[in-house]
């Protein structure tokens, strides 16, 4: 027992460093600031330096409407890791109110440093809400933001590893409804005053809605790894103006969209859960979209869309149960299969670590894959495999490729229909029959740009002959094939199944196992 806490407890160490984008630390002694007055808030924002402590009185803080910046309360200094620069409310249970002026002018809270924490405070009646612009490691928590001209938390201008939680955002985009988004991360690529580069920033159980016109959350192109999980959204009031659509809109890179739940509430101008789109060559890519509840009300309604933005999409759920996915590179897994992955995201990190240490310890976690997390392949799980994760991730050892196992339906007697999203990918077919038995296959797929010779118009069925397998002494035919970029609808089917005895029903032939790589 003693051995089992010990390694526990050093993966809890090792977890709490890696866990987060941002681990926050006790400020070292610095000034405490109390204000109370609008003046003394934008004098202490001028002055503040790192390890100092912004604490406001319960009040209304409001600029002068003749101070002609469009920055109601702004600061540019910067903390450090071990001391944060913190501005807060003296009491959380009656927070002070940062406003504008009015839903047209001013963005009431206006961060350009780094190591910030911005915690239990209101910020409403302006223009944008919260920026953060060129800052890193700085923490927006449990603030409300609300009553919103445009967009209501921005990061922006090469701001990376950010975290927003557990915040309320509501009642935005009252000036503008297609720049009503209640997290924005990035920049759109026509910007010309703030640079792209907005990475690794996470948005985490906060709740959005009511009356959010636009996406919920715009993770913009140029950027890189951004993560949204555990929120709560409602799609009440949402517009649908310039593209504002979904909970999410993902034009990014390497995002992952896991553990939400959302609300359409009827909103007809609600057309996705998730929405994808490529806005440069080479962006919208490399996404995955998992373990997310929606409540979407009409069939009509897609989980996830997109188009040439390859998005990996597992467990979601939805009601009705009939809501699909849309999209030529969408790929709906069944099951990755790579050692360490835990939570099978396709990837070793520390939230790999913190679910399987939770696991043990009997804490609730959204999901583990026993396979994955059986580290020695002894059959039990045990701090054993929380060791040997642990030096994994310690050494380094994390580029591993996940073996992807991808959802397929039977269409008819010996014929499959596999998911979209397999362009590019090399694609084994496991099949089961009577051992020794003789299959004559074929397979094909939807080409949308190949032009059809009879029709004259884009979009032909490729169909290749596979020729004839003898299943093994199992009655195990494996078979690959490399699909191009742009395949989508891939089919198998099974032309003539037959043994020593003559022609057999092919209906008896299984498609047991869907493999790309």
């Amino acid at each position: 027992m003693k051995k089992r806490y010990s390694a526990l407890l050093s993966a809890a160490v090792l977890t709490g460093c890696l866990l987060s984008p941002v681990c926050p630390a006790a400020s070292a002694a610095g000034a405490t600031i109390l204000v109370t007055n609008s003046t003394e808030l934008q004098n202490a924002l001028k002055s503040v330096r790192a390890g100092d402590e912004i604490i406001l009185r319960e009040g209304i803080y409001q600029p002068d409407p003749s101070s002609g910046t469009w920055k109601a309360f702004q600061a540019t200094a910067d903390g450090t890791a071990d001391n944060r620069i913190i501005i807060r409310s003296e009491d959380p249970e009656h927070p002070a109110s940062i406003c504008g002026n009015s839903t047209q002018s001013k963005c009431a809270l206006y961060i350009t440093g780094s190591y910030w924490e911005i915690r239990n405070l209101k910020i409403s009646t302006a223009c944008k809400g919260i920026f953060l612009a060129k800052s890193e490691h700085s923490i927006i928590s449990d603030c409300e933001v609300f009553n919103i001209g445009d967009e209501a938390i921005h990061i922006i201008d090469n701001s990376s590893y950010n975290l927003v939680e557990n915040c309320s955002v509501h009642d935005t985009g009252l000036l503008n409804p297609k720049y009503g988004e209640g997290v924005y991360i990035g920049s759109a690529k026509n910007a010309t005053d703030y640079g792209f580069d907005c990475h690794y920033n996470t948005v985490r159980s906060c709740k959005f809605g009511p009356n959010i016109t636009a996406d919920h959350v715009d993770i913009k192109e140029y950027t890189l790894g951004n993560l949204v999980e555990y929120c709560t959204f409602d799609g009440t009031g949402m517009l649908g103006e310039n593209g504002g659509d979904s909970f999410v809109e993902i034009k990014g890179n390497n995002a992952i969209v896991r553990y939400n739940t959302g609300y359409r509430n009827h909103c007809e101008k609600q057309l996705y859960g998730f929405d994808m789109n490529v806005q440069i060559e080479g962006w919208g890519q490399n996404n995955k979209i998992y373990d997310n509840t929606l409540f979407l009300d009409s069939e009509e309604c897609y989980i996830a869309k997109g188009w040439k933005c390859y998005t990996e999409v597992f467990r979601n759920h939805s009601e009705p149960v009939g809501c699909t996915y849309n999209g030529n590179r969408v790929l709906q897994v069944e099951h990755y299969r790579m050692s360490g992955d835990v939570n099978e995201d396709g990837q070793i990190d520390s939230t790999d670590l913190r679910f399987l240490q939770d696991s043990l310890m009997a804490q609730s976690v959204p999901h583990i894959s026993g396979e994955n997390a059986d580290m020695n392949q002894d059959s039990v799980l045990n701090a054993a495999d929380l060791t040997i994760l642990k030096r994994k991730m310690l050494l380094h050892q994390t580029e591993d490729k996940p073996e992807i196992l991808v959802s397929f339906i039977k269409e008819e007697a010996g014929k499959w229909r596999m998911t979209d999203g397999l362009g590019e990918k090399t694609v084994t077919f496991r099949i089961s029959a009577d051992a020794g038995s003789v299959l004559n296959l074929g397979w094909g797929y939807w080409d949308p740009y190949t032009v059809n010779e009879t029709t004259g118009k884009e979009g032909k069925w490729i169909q290749k002959s596979l020729g004839e397998y003898t299943s093994d002494r199992d009655g195990i035919t494996e078979i690959s094939v490399s699909l191009p970029a742009d395949a989508t609808r891939v089919a198998l089917e099974v032309y003539n199944y037959q043994d020593q005895n003559g022609k057999r029903d092919i209906n008896d032939v299984v498609l047991s196992q869907v493999r790309a790589d």
